[in-house]
């Protein structure tokens, strides 16, 4: 049982981790995953789609089954994501920040060669 693993990666990593979850599966293991991450929905052999929404307004199932299943379903804000009425929108006007910044020169540690970066403060970054 995995409680959003995805959180945070790389695509190129989701996909490794995708894959490992795969092979898992194909090991004769049952893997249960709890995620909110389109590529994980999308992979589902079988997928539990609870709500109708958040914390004590949830916690029924709304749908169940294959994608296919889950795509056809009425009532499912996860189907109605997966099929595009529904989708997060992108804010029309943007925090500009502080003005201020975080700068890391020559960064060293890890798999990082001599990197500097500078990240902008108060923002959504």
């Amino acid at each position: 049982m995995l409680d959003e693993p995805s959180i945070g990666l790389h695509q190129r990593d989701n996909d490794m981790l995708l894959a490992t979850l795969k092979r898992l599966r194909d090991l004769g293991n049952t893997v249960l995953v709890v995620e909110h991450d389109e590529d994980a929905i999308r992979t589902a052999d079988y997928i539990l789609d609870m709500g109708p929404g958040a914390g004590v307004h949830g916690g029924e199932i709304v749908a169940r089954g294959t994608l296919d299943e889950i795509l056809a379903s009425t009532g499912s804000v996860t189907a109605d994501y997966l099929n595009g009425p529904r989708e997060v929108p992108v804010p029309a006007k943007r925090r500009k920040g502080t003005g201020k910044k975080l700068t890391v020169e020559n960064a060293t540690a890890n798999n990082l060669r001599g990197v500097t970066a500078s990240i902008p403060l108060g923002t959504f970054t």
